[in-house]
């Protein structure tokens, strides 16, 4: 594929860092179609629902339903972000599209894999600006980002 056709991926998720990242990817990829990915997270309905139980009671798990609908409401709310991205996007100009993305592993390797399906041109990302010690203790997408993807990789800081 040109070069120059091959799409830029935004990851994106309603943050100012991200809103930033969207308007940066405007701005910087003018001939380019953006594809605004929001990530959403499988099976969260389960693991929110699994206490720690010290007592050695037990609990009852969520049923199939309420998993399944816990999973839709992630989905369409990522569905719904990715749209807004998308808004944003053109309202800076830029032709784009929503793609909503099911975490396959973390969102970094998520994101970089798409990027790899896509053929992106670049993968554009917000930076949460959190410091060294935050960090290091809540991780980093745009960090692990830099570390797992092979397209080059625009973080973005939010103005302040």
């Amino acid at each position: 594929m040109d070069s120059d056709a091959r799409p830029i991926l935004v990851a994106y998720d309603g943050s100012d860092e991200s809103q930033a990242a969207v308007r940066s990817a405007a701005g910087l990829f003018t001939a380019r179609r953006l594809v605004i990915a929001s990530v959403w997270e499988p099976g969260l309905a389960m693991v929110m629902a699994t206490p720690v139980d010290p007592t050695g009671v037990g609990y009852m798990p969520p049923s199939g339903e309420a998993i399944a609908s816990v999973d839709r409401a992630q989905r369409d709310h990522a569905v719904a972000v990715a749209e807004e991205g998308v808004r944003l996007a053109q309202e800076a100009g830029a032709g784009a599209e929503a793609y909503p993305v099911a975490d396959e592993v973390d969102i970094s390797r998520t994101l970089a894999e798409l990027a790899d399906r896509l053929d992106a041109g670049a993968i554009v990302v917000g930076s949460r600006g959190l410091g060294a010690v935050k960090s290091k203790l809540l991780g980093s997408t745009s960090a692990a980002l830099l570390h797992h993807a092979s397209k080059p990789v625009l973080v973005v800081r939010a103005p302040h």
